[in-house]
C-alpha cells in the first residue's frame, strides 16, 4: 500500500510540473509613461527601470514583451500634436528616453535578472493623416513617412481605377516586396541595435475599422497573382472569397519567413501575437492568419493567442465594427471557447513542432453594457475560473500577467 501511495505522489508531482506555466508580461512603455503609475512602475529613468525589473523577477516573470512602438514613431513617423499639449509632452518624453538609451537599460537589466526579453513592434499600424479622426474625436497624431510618401502601398478597395480609390490607413499590403523590405528595416532598427532575445510582432492596430471586413485587399499584385492561380479577375468578376483571403495570408507569411531568415542569422527568435481563430478580425478584415503554417514550417518560435486590438474601446461609437467579419474574439463571434481551442487545436500542434504557446486571459469573455458601443470589461470571477482551466492545459507554455496588477500589488 505504501508503494502505491509513493507511486501516486510521484506521478502527481510529475504531472503538476509538466502543467506548470511560465509567466510572461507585456510592458507597453508608451502607455506606462503617460499613465498613472508611480515610482519604479513609471519606467522613465534608468534607476526606476532597474528597480522595476527586480520586482518583475521577484514575482516570477520569465519573459517580457517590451513594446517599442513609441520609439518607432519617433524614428519612422511624422508626429503632429495638433496644438495638443498632452501629445506634445508625450513625444518629448519619448525623445528623452531614446537619448537616455532606456531600451538598452531595460534589456541589460532583464538579462541580468535572467528574464527573456522580446522587443514588441506592430506591423499593421502605420498611422493615419490628421483628417482621419482618432477615436472619432481628435486628429490622428502620427503617420509613417513611408505611407505619406507611398500611399499606394496601403491595402485598397476594389476600385477599377485610382479615381476615388479608398485605402485602409495604417494597413500595408504585404504582397509588395517594397513593403516587406521597409518593415524589415523597421524591425532591424531595433533587433540589430539592441540584441533582444527575440522580436514580437503584434497584429493589432490603431486604425479605424473598414465599412466591411472584406472591403480592402485588392492591390495590383494580389489581383495579378489571383488571376495567375485561379484565372479570375477579382476587380471585374465574381470570385472565391476564401481563396482571396488565403492568398493575402500567403503574402504575409512570405514576410514572416523573411523576418525569420534574418533573425536566425542574429541568433534571435520570432514571436507573433494574433487573435483567436483563423482570421485577422477587427479592425483589419478577414485576411487569413496562417498560424498552422507558421508553426509547422518553423517560421515562428512563439505564438501568443488572444492578442487583440479591443476595437470597441478604440472607436467606441462605431456600430459597423463587426459587419462582414467571420470571427471576432472581442465579440465572441464564430469561435469556440478559448480553453477548448487551446487544448484541441493550438497546443497539440505547438508541442509537435516545439513552438512556445502563450495566451492572455484578460482578453476573453468580455462583458459589455451596450450591444454595440463601449469598452468591454472582464468580471473577476470569470478571470479566476479561466485561469484555473488554463493552468490545466498541457502544452500551454505560459500565461500573460497584468503589468498594472503586478506593479500595483
Amino acid at each position: 500500500m505504501r508503494f502505491i501511495w509513493i507511486f501516486i505522489l510521484f506521478w502527481s508531482s510529475v504531472l503538476a510540473h509538466e502543467n506548470e506555466k511560465q509567466k510572461a508580461m507585456v510592458v507597453s512603455w508608451g502607455d506606462i509613461i503617460v499613465g498613472n503609475f508611480q515610482g519604479a512602475a513609471r519606467l522613465d529613468t534608468p534607476e526606476r527601470i532597474r528597480q522595476a525589473v527586480s520586482i518583475w523577477k521577484s514575482h516570477g516573470i520569465d519573459q517580457v514583451f517590451f513594446r517599442a512602438d513609441s520609439f518607432r514613431v519617433l524614428l519612422f513617423h511624422k508626429f503632429s500634436p495638433h496644438n495638443d499639449p498632452k501629445q506634445k509632452s508625450i513625444m518629448g518624453k519619448v525623445k528623452v528616453a531614446w537619448e537616455l538609451d532606456l531600451l538598452k537599460v531595460a534589456l541589460d537589466a532583464m538579462r541580468k535578472e535572467g528574464i527573456r526579453a522580446y522587443v514588441w513592434l506592430t506591423v499593421l499600424d502605420e498611422g493615419c493623416p490628421p483628417e482621419v479622426l482618432y477615436s472619432d474625436s481628435t486628429p490622428f497624431p502620427w503617420q509613417s513617412h513611408f505611407t505619406r510618401e507611398n500611399p499606394w502601398y496601403l491595402v485598397c478597395d476594389r476600385s477599377l481605377t485610382p479615381n476615388n480609390r479608398k485605402y485602409h490607413w495604417g494597413f500595408l499590403e504585404y504582397a509588395y516586396p517594397e513593403v516587406r523590405k521597409y518593415m524589415l528595416q523597421v524591425i532591424r532598427a531595433f533587433s540589430d541595435r539592441f540584441n533582444f532575445d527575440g522580436v514580437f510582432l503584434s497584429l493589432r492596430s490603431h486604425s479605424p475599422p473598414p465599412s466591411h471586413a472584406d472591403q480592402f485587399g485588392f492591390n495590383e499584385p494580389v489581383v495579378l497573382e489571383f488571376r495567375k492561380r485561379y484565372g479570375r479577375d477579382i476587380l471585374r468578376e465574381s470570385f472565391d472569397l476564401e481563396k482571396w483571403r488565403e492568398l493575402r495570408g500567403d503574402f504575409f507569411t512570405t514576410f514572416l519567413q523573411q523576418v525569420k531568415n534574418h533573425l536566425i542569422g542574429e541568433g534571435q527568435k520570432l514571436a507573433v501575437g494574433v487573435q483567436q481563430g483563423e482570421y485577422l478580425g477587427p479592425p483589419l478584415g478577414n485576411m487569413r492568419i496562417q498560424w498552422r503554417r507558421w508553426v509547422s514550417e518553423g517560421i515562428i518560435d512563439q505564438l501568443v493567442v488572444g492578442h487583440i486590438t479591443e476595437e470597441r474601446a478604440r472607436y467606441p461609437k462605431r456600430t459597423q465594427r463587426v459587419m462582414g467579419y467571420l470571427q471576432s474574439q472581442e465579440n465572441t463571434l464564430g469561435l469556440p471557447h478559448i480553453e477548448k481551442a487551446l487544448r484541441e487545436k493550438y497546443a497539440p500542434l505547438c508541442v509537435q513542432y516545439g513552438v512556445d504557446l502563450y495566451t492572455d486571459p484578460s482578453r476573453f469573455y468580455l462583458s459589455f453594457s451596450h450591444a454595440s458601443y463601449g469598452r468591454g470589461h472582464q468580471q473577476m470571477d470569470v478571470r479566476k475560473n479561466l485561469l484555473v482551466k488554463l493552468k490545466e492545459i498541457p502544452g500551454l507554455t505560459g500565461i500573460m500577467e497584468s503589468y498594472a496588477g503586478l506593479m500595483r500589488h
